[in-house]
């Protein structure tokens, strides 16, 4: 196996991390960023359409000027969410009916326009449709880039072996609890691998090809792949810790049953678009992964190497409206926090951005706007993890973003997965596995196993999926509380570590799992029924074999007393004598054997050989004494039913739950 380098480095925020030593030789350049996107919002009332090359606005207000200023700067203008306004219109008409939940908010999508120009035209053109009358607003987002925080690791230069290792040792995030999400435990339950639920992941890029990423794949769906490794790597190790095939190599995802698909940013959709996608795909109880964060207004929007400033990518309102529409479906969103080590609540995000239309409010406060989502953050591994210490169990992480819109937090150190191949290197990358995943890019998917595990419960016991909201509910209710650490306390909020025994007993009830226990002391008693008749048949074999030499030794009395007799034939009256006298008299044989009762009385015998024949009687009578009311049915049919009983067990015990669950749940 391909050993990691052991070089250490310290990042700007003081964390020790992998330095870029080894075989490898050299880091991995960072993602470049997406390109930035220019967006339009319309006036509703003014009902504009500017598909299919036409530019009309439905309450007759004029477009054409609205026409020349695209030309004058090379541009396009089409509908962000659909092909044309009308299916945009239904599409969200459709979602606004499906609110599934008190905190849904009905959305309007049709006022929403991509503008196709060059990045250095871009600010410009935005300032001359900004003045438009038919315009509410014009925002250029900066790039969107993947939120890992300076996953630039190198595979190591040994090639991997014939059979990569089982890495599931190093895959702290699955176990129990508090140091991991106790997906061990689900994985026991009916759906607990996420059966039957879909998963969608935004992004750049993937590995599909990677040899742990072969079953209940759906491919790129959507969008364009970048070419760049950093994406590629970036997207593969995202799959890998929800998604990663069950079998005896590499890692093991989550959820590794429920069927992950992937939409591109690049190619069209931009971050908003390829949401949208993802959500036309997807019904209630599936799941959207939003791995993505931009620079915002802290450092003016500006792209940085250290992700200083970034942020959730809803604080955007076409970004916001794309993630509410998928929320009113049922769907689960969750959305990386960001890496940018701030403070959510901060007054500065309540200010808008340049461009954004004037009923804007910071969706941040969600007393404001609630996308629905889940936001997660990122928390130390417990101390020790791969042998490194990243601050007390649980404690934020010095990189991430926090403040009260924060749900949930995962590992944004230490995760082990696919990709990188820092781990397991070589020159193939379908072999290539990391330990030091990081970020609230490597939080994030760690919820998404748990949505879909948690999902894929209810769907096993035939009742209604979670809807966002009751999600949300129990992630805040529940799990392993966030831990102080020296500088990032608590107070920060990041939110505790998803506990999935105790999600599933916040999802269906107290007394879900107690008739789980029950049925396995079912089980346990059904078993010690079978020991207690397997030990009833020795008994009952052991007391055959006692009356079988009892038998032998009368026998043997017999023939030698017979021989003595005809040896003696004066001893013939004496013997009698002493043989009435032991049956007679007191205390003797007939007295040991016959008050037992139910014995019978022993025959007159008038010769050694009656005699004797009465006592193997009585032997044999004593033998039989256990009454048949107490005697276990030892036939070969009942033992034989006992002995298949113990391989159906389990079986009639998950029917026999499965029953009480429908009565009552």
């Amino acid at each position: 196996m391909a050993q990691k380098p052991n070089k250490q480095a310290r990042n700007g925020n003081g964390d020790e991390r992998d330095g870029n030593g080894g075989g490898g030789g050299g880091s991995t350049a960072a993602p470049p960023a997406a390109p930035p996107e220019l967006v339009v919002v319309t006036h509703v009332e003014n009902a504009l359409r500017a598909s299919a090359g036409r530019f009309e606005a439905m309450s007759g207000a004029p477009t054409n000027d609205l026409a020349t200023i695209l030309a004058d700067h090379g541009a396009a203008m089409r509908p962000l969410f659909g092909a044309t306004e009308e299916r945009v219109a239904a599409f969200s008409s459709l979602s606004n009916s499906m609110v599934a939940d008190a905190s849904g908010e009905p959305v309007d999508m049709t006022s929403f326009y991509a503008i196709d120009a060059a990045p250095e035209n871009m600010e410009s053109l935005r300032a001359d449709l900004q003045s438009h009358d038919l315009v509410d607003g014009a925002y250029i987002k900066p790039g969107a880039e993947p939120a890992a925080f300076l996953n630039d690791m190198a595979p190591v230069a040994d090639e991997a072996p014939p059979a990569s290792p089982d890495f599931g040792s190093r895959q702290g995030y699955l176990e129990a609890a508090p140091g991991g999400v106790e997906a061990r435990w689900a994985w026991t339950q009916a759906g607990g691998r996420g059966n039957t639920i879909r998963i969608i992941d935004v992004e750049g890029a993937w590995r599909f090809t990677h040899e742990d990423l072969t079953v209940n794949q759906g491919g790129v769906v959507g969008g364009t792949m970048s070419t760049d490794i950093g994406w590629r790597n970036h997207g593969t190790a995202v799959l890998g810790e929800f998604s990663g095939d069950l079998n005896a190599i590499g890692i093991t995802g989550i959820a590794s049953n429920a069927v992950v698909s992937a939409i591109s940013i690049f190619g069209g959709p931009g971050s908003s678009g390829a949401i949208n996608a993802a959500a036309a795909r997807l019904g209630a109880g599936d799941v959207i992964l939003i791995e993505l964060h931009r620079p915002g207004p802290r450092f003016a929007f500006a792209n940085r190497p250290d992700q200083r400033g970034y942020i959730a990518v809803e604080w955007w309102p076409d970004d916001f409206v794309a993630i509410r529409n998928a929320v009113n479906r049922g769907i689960i969103v969750v959305e990386a926090g960001g890496n940018g080590a701030e403070n959510l609540d901060d007054p500065v995000y309540q200010t808008a951005a340049s461009g954004f239309p004037a009923g804007w409010t910071n969706p941040f406060r969600r007393a404001n706007r609630d996308s629905g989502a889940i936001m997660v953050g990122a928390g130390a591994p417990p101390p020790g993890t791969h042998g490194r210490n990243h601050g007390a169990d649980r404690s934020r992480l010095d990189f991430s973003n926090f403040g009260a819109l924060f749900d949930t937090q995962g590992w944004g150190r230490e995760v082990t997965t696919a990709g990188y191949g820092d781990l397991q290197g070589g020159t193939n990358e379908d072999l290539w596995y990391t330990d030091t995943f990081s970020g609230t890019s490597s939080a994030s998917p760690i919820i998404v196993g748990v949505a879909a595990s948690l999902q894929g419960m209810a769907r096993a016991r035939g009742q209604a999926v979670l809807t966002p909201a009751k999600f949300r509910a129990c992630l805040r209710s529940t799990g392993s509380p966030q831990q102080d650490e020296p500088g990032r306390p608590a107070t920060q909020r990041i939110g505790a570590r998803p506990n999935l025994r105790q999600l599933a007993t916040c999802a269906f009830g107290k007394g879900a799992f107690k008739e789980i226990k029950e049925g396995k002391e079912f089980v346990k008693e059904q078993k010690e029924a079978v020991k207690e008749l397997k030990d009833a048949r020795k008994e009952t074999k052991e007391a055959k074999e006692l009356r079988k030499d009892a038998v032998k030794e009368v026998k043997e009395i017999r023939k030698e007393q017979i021989k003595e007799l005809k040896e003696r034939p004066d001893k013939q009256i004496k013997e009698k004598d002493k043989d009435k006298e032991a049956f007679e008299g007191g205390g003797g044989i007939r007295d040991q054997v016959i008050q037992p009762g139910n014995l019978g009385e022993l025959a007159p015998a008038t010769s050694v050989e009656g005699r004797l024949a009465a006592i193997e009687n009585a032997i044999d009578s004593l033998v039989h004494f256990i009454g048949t009311d107490l005697r276990p049915d030892l036939s070969a049919s009942a033992l034989g039913q006992q002995a298949q009983g113990l391989t159906q067990e389990d079986e009639q015990s998950k029917q026999w739950k499965d029953q009480k669950d429908n009565e009552g749940y």
